[in-house]
């Protein structure tokens, strides 16, 4: 599992060195391609820019926390990452009512990576000058947890 300590520790160099960030968001958009066509899908167009900015930036975090633990990183694959999108959806829409803390709540019950995915919702939280919208934020979320899904061969 990746603590919340490496997550933190990445933030911080990335927050402190946009050169960086530049670079290591240009080296994941040169080395994974699967994963570039999968931000380039319809799905991922209704988000305004601030918010695939936002993905991009929980990528390159989920990324680098992930490598900085040590942890071998699975090919990212267009079927995998569909089917895991696909299922990370249907559990989502099976959570018709409630505030988004609730519908994502499922997604923590038994999940080996607990710290990645508080990370995801955390940076999800809105606030008064917050540029997400919920629409917005829900497809994040099911993105980022599809993308960690793959990455890491969860279930």
């Amino acid at each position: 599992m990746v603590p919340e300590s490496t997550i933190e520790q990445v933030i911080d160099h990335f927050e402190n060195d946009e050169e960086a960030y530049v670079s290591a968001l240009a080296e994941i958009m040169d080395t994974q391609p699967a994963l570039l066509a999968f931000l380039n899908q319809e799905s991922i167009d209704i988000l305004l820019e601030e918010e695939k900015d936002i993905l991009w930036y929980i990528i390159l975090i989920v990324f680098h926390s992930t490598e900085n633990n040590n942890i071998t990183l699975a090919d990212i694959s267009d079927e995998i990452l569909s089917e895991k999108e696909e299922k990370n959806w249907t559990i989502f829409q099976e959570q018709q009512r409630g505030s988004f803390r609730e519908k994502v709540t499922p997604f923590f019950e038994d999940y080996h990576q607990e710290d990645l995915l508080a990370f995801v919702e955390d940076t999800l939280e809105l606030d008064d000058s917050s540029p997400m919208t919920n629409v917005g934020r829900d497809v994040i979320f099911i993105s980022a947890k599809s993308i960690i899904d793959t990455l890491l061969l969860l279930k």
